[in-house]
């Protein structure tokens, strides 16, 4: 399968050069395993709340990077509402998570569901209290901003652990009546998105990034969503309207 790989400079993609890396995400938790059809079910948009203002208390920003490439799209993007923001709330703590770089992450597998459990031994247990801690820095966060590059249709292999870490019942979401409820309910979210082409049909057909971003924020309960995509096969253009889009969010958001 050829790699759509987003992730790249713009003077890459007008050579029509592409990534060769796959996406090696997992399924996630067992709360699938748990009922198929209400993990399917997309869970109800939770209502929003005001972020803090400034004056009150400082906005808290958690920047997601899932792009290794400091020239790539979606980083450029991503860039320029972060720095937009700052100037617009000085106050504003701002965090980056850069996915390639940062190391404490755990790595989501049958180990880190064993530590769940009160059979689970001391080195699974440890991971799960890893887990643990990344969900809990990651929920005092009041904006989240991802970047993500699109790699084989879908997002990178980094992004995916993330979320697969992220999504556990009790934490970021629960099971009420047999459907998911989200438990961050009052926070925000920017996708940027970069990709090569576009995708008609809301992108249902074959776009298994932009779309699947926003279930999995929603079923956390962040329902307040905002998105610039960038189609990055238009070369030196491609950032044009999304840096201009990137700009005009800062100001109206």
């Amino acid at each position: 399968l050829a790699v759509m790989g987003c992730g790249a400079s713009a003077s890459a993609k007008e050579k029509g050069e592409k990534t060769n890396e796959t996406s090696a995400g997992q399924p996630l938790l067992e709360s699938a395993e748990k009922s198929a059809e209400a993990a399917a079910a997309q869970p109800a948009a939770q209502p929003a709340e005001e972020l803090p203002a400034t004056g009150s208390k400082a906005l808290r920003v958690l920047v997601i990077r899932s792009s290794p490439r400091p020239d790539g799209h979606s980083n450029k993007v991503t860039s320029e509402f972060v720095n937009g923001l700052k100037a617009k709330l000085p106050d504003a703590d701002v965090v980056e998570w850069l996915l390639e770089e940062k190391t404490d992450i755990p790595d989501f597998g049958q180990a880190i569901i064993n530590g769940k459990g009160a059979d689970g031994t001391e080195a699974e247990k440890a991971l799960w209290q890893q887990g643990v801690k990344i969900i809990d820095e990651f929920k005092s966060f009041d904006l989240y901003v991802v970047g993500s590059q699109m790699w084989n249709f879908a997002v990178s292999p980094k992004l995916k652990n993330l979320i697969d870490v992220l999504l556990a019942t009790g934490h970021t979401f629960e099971y009420v009546d047999g459907a998911p409820k989200g438990l961050l309910v009052g926070k925000r979210v920017l996708f940027v998105c970069a990709h090569l082409g576009s995708y008609p049909n809301g992108g249902l057909d074959n776009d298994f990034q932009l779309p699947y971003l926003k279930y999995i924020w929603n079923l956390m309960g962040v329902s307040e969503q905002k998105d610039i995509p960038i189609i990055a096969y238009k070369g030196d253009d491609a950032d044009t309207e999304p840096l201009e889009q990137a700009r005009a969010l800062v100001k109206d958001w």
